[in-house]
């Protein structure tokens, strides 16, 4: 019986010595456990502005080619002058499209001379074969003979008739073909615009060939394309309502504004980025063609996502990660940046809202540490 209460005694005083150690050990270790304090994960959909670089293009720019060869006669414009659409800008001279559009001109004359001349054959032949005709109805006034002639003379007629109208036709063809090339000659503004380069003078030799330098380049500039490359991860936040300001080195106090117009709604393989365009009306002439701005976009994702603190983000050679603090221990999770605010950045990875993370993080707290937050 003795023996019994001494084991009973013996496993009551080593189930209390175990556990007096086992608390003597976690007052240890949370004597140990360094000091964090704690930031919770937010999730937001803020709109954030971003700075891009993008170009000023004019509304429509063309090179001017001649479409006919030729010498130039004469250039009635010069470098800067302002045109309407449809102004001589200059003259070419060709003289075998001159002389083939006046025998052009000829053929027609001849043509139409020879319709009314077999008109008038093929109207007098079909009243003299209609008058025989009737008075063959009297036996033995007319003879079938007589009247098989009046009636070839009659179809030959009508057949070199027909035939002169379709060469008349033909000669017209040709003379509006030759008609039209000499318009050619006279060189025109395809747009109201500038003329910002001019590569001729009088007694050039031009042509339409290929790699040939244009006589003239013209540009609409009252209306200008704001162009930007967005980049592949923000190509589904720049809204279609949205208004971007942007500043030019030629101006750098002034900021202007301008609308959302287009995009390629595709990404360009070399360099995956979305060309995007936003409007600005320049009938002021504020700004120049050609001019490089600093454009902020405010760009918004489709979705709420998360946000932490900068100083949150560990940044290590091992990558970028958040510490964040479960059941007082630290775990290290591995995410990727997005864009920032003033005082947050968005993240992604394996982190939800509401997720405590170490506030200002340093490489010293291991993955696994022991951690106290304040």
């Amino acid at each position: 019986m003795k023996k019994v209460l001494f084991l009973v005694v013996l496993v009551v005083s080593m189930s209390a010595c175990k556990q007096q150690n086992k608390e003597q050990q976690n007052n240890e270790q949370q004597k140990e456990a360094q000091m964090v304090e704690v930031a919770t994960i937010k999730s937001m959909q803020p709109s954030i502005n971003i700075v891009l670089p993008g170009e000023l293009k004019p509304w429509n720019k063309s090179s001017i080619h001649p479409k006919v060869k030729g010498y130039v006669g004469s250039v009635i414009v010069d470098r800067g002058t302002i045109v309407k659409k449809g102004q001589l800008l200059a003259v070419l001279e060709a003289p075998e499209i001159v002389a083939a559009f006046n025998q052009a001109q000829a053929r027609v004359a001849s043509a139409e001379a020879n319709v009314i001349e077999q008109k008038t054959k093929r109207k007098i032949s079909g009243s003299t074969y209609k008058r025989i005709l009737e008075t063959s109805k009297t036996a033995g006034a007319v003879s079938a003979n007589e009247l098989e002639v009046a009636y070839s003379r009659m179809m030959s007629d009508s057949a070199l008739s027909q035939a002169a109208e379709e060469n008349l036709r033909a000669a017209n063809a040709q003379l509006a073909s030759q008609e039209q090339f000499v318009q050619y000659l006279s060189v025109k503004a395809p747009f109201d615009g500038n003329i910002i380069e001019r590569n001729v003078s009088p007694g050039d030799l031009v042509g339409p060939e290929p790699g040939s330098k244009p006589l003239f380049i013209i540009e609409d500039r009252s209306k200008l394309r704001l162009t930007i490359a967005v980049p592949e991860n923000l190509s589904n936040a720049v809204k279609e309502n949205s208004v971007v300001s942007f500043t030019t080195e030629a101006d750098p106090m002034r900021e202007f504004t301008a609308k959302f117009a287009r995009s390629s709604n595709s990404l360009q393989e070399h360099n995956r980025t979305m060309m995007a365009e936003f409007d600005y009306e320049n009938s002021k002439g504020d700004l120049k063609a050609g001019t490089y701005a600093e454009v902020k976009i405010p760009i918004m994702r489709n979705r709420p996502t998360m946000f932490v603190p900068r100083s949150s983000v560990l940044h290590s050679t091992e990558g970028v990660f958040l510490v964040k603090v479960s059941n007082n221990v630290a775990e290290w999770v591995n995410v990727r940046k997005g864009n920032s605010t003033d005082s947050l950045v968005e993240v992604f990875g394996l982190v939800h809202e509401g997720d405590r993370v170490v506030l200002n993080v340093s490489e010293e707290l291991r993955n696994g540490q022991a951690v106290r937050t304040q």
